[in-house]
């Protein structure tokens, strides 16, 4: 295979395209998109809400008109030049038919790479602009972090002890095999939902797959639910333990009317570390000061509603990784479609 030959095609392929005006209207039509859709999407009013409309509604349109032109240009671009009897030019000069599919396919990547670009441009343009003009606090700007779950048993091993319990009661429901049973329990352990009333607390302990070091910051989020889902006035008390120091922790008073979310940041200063020093694993203790007869209980699913956020990076690395992630299914799409056609 010659690479020269290939370059040649996938040249000739991007001119074609650049010929056809198809480039500049595509162009149009993101950037339009993703200048249009957040000003007419309107969102709560935080920037949580205007970064959700930013990186989920406008990437998302953008992502799916491009996938869908193309599969339609991948689809379509031999069987035009068989149309134009143009194929057959090709075929006569020292061309292979692998080099002719490899040229179109670097040519659609070459297109694809462009207009991705040009989409993420325009929407981290946008972020910026906000942040510089809507005074973002630190807890909102967007940043990379890694999400930590709670240390528990693994699903499978809580539904085989549910399933051994239902077994001893003879409560085994009828007509089903043990998997199947199994199965359900698995899934039912995944989303399950422990309730903190009045008065109780819970524990929770977290192993970091990164260890944090001095200065950085430790992000604690909770999200729960209340009987009826709605807002509640939430007084509590959250310990944040380190386990490499278990002398050292930091309280954190709560007493919000909050929106079903808890979160707050502690700086690794506060455990007492030295430059150079890490920490690797906390313990995240709660527990629920409200008044028994007037308060509610909260509903959380540890495995779900529980995390520990660290720092994992920059927003740009986090937006060039899924830039990289869209380009990869576009590549999918086109040899799919060249193979099709």
């Amino acid at each position: 295979m010659c690479l020269r030959r290939v370059a040649g095609v996938a040249l000739l392929a991007v001119r074609a395209a650049l010929r056809s005006k198809a480039v500049a209207a595509m162009l149009t039509a993101l950037v339009a998109g993703s200048l249009v859709l957040p000003a007419a999407v309107k969102g709560d009013g935080t920037p949580e809400g205007d970064l959700q409309i930013l990186l989920s509604y406008t990437l998302g349109f953008s992502f799916a008109i491009l996938c869908l032109t193309t599969m339609w240009a991948a689809c379509a671009l031999f069987a035009s030049e068989i149309d134009r009897s143009l194929l057959q030019l090709s075929a006569v000069k020292p061309v292979r038919s692998g080099e002719l599919w490899l040229g179109k396919w670097c040519a659609l990547l070459l297109l694809d790479a462009f207009f991705l670009a040009a989409a993420y441009g325009a929407v981290y343009a946008q972020v910026r602009v906000r942040i510089a003009r809507g005074g973002w606090g630190e807890m909102e700007r967007p940043v990379c972090r890694h999400v930590s779950r709670p240390v528990l048993p693994p699903a499978e091993v809580e539904a085989r002890e549910v399933y051994e319990e239902l077994r001893s009661r003879e409560a085994l429901p009828k007509g089903m095999s043990e998997r199947a049973v199994l199965r359900v329990l698995e899934e039912r352990a995944a989303d399950k939902y422990d309730v903190i009333n009045p008065g109780g607390s819970a524990v929770w302990r977290f192993d970091l797959p990164h260890p944090v070091g001095y200065a950085e910051r430790v992000t604690v989020r909770v999200k729960f639910d209340t009987e009826f889902s709605t807002r509640e006035h939430v007084t509590g008390t959250c310990r944040l333990r380190s386990l490499d120091r278990p002398e050292a922790f930091v309280d954190v008073e709560l007493n919000d009317f909050t929106l079903n979310e808890i979160e707050f940041l502690v700086d690794t200063r506060a455990f007492g570390i030295a430059e150079g020093e890490s920490l690797r694993g906390f313990e995240l203790a709660f527990r629920h000061t409200g008044d028994p007869k007037s308060a509610a209980g909260i509903m959380l699913r540890f495995r779900q509603d529980v995390a520990l956020l660290t720092p994992g990076g920059t927003f740009e690395m986090n937006l060039a990784r899924s830039a990289l992630a869209h380009g990869s299914v576009l590549a999918m799409l086109a040899a799919f479609g060249l193979t099709l056609s």
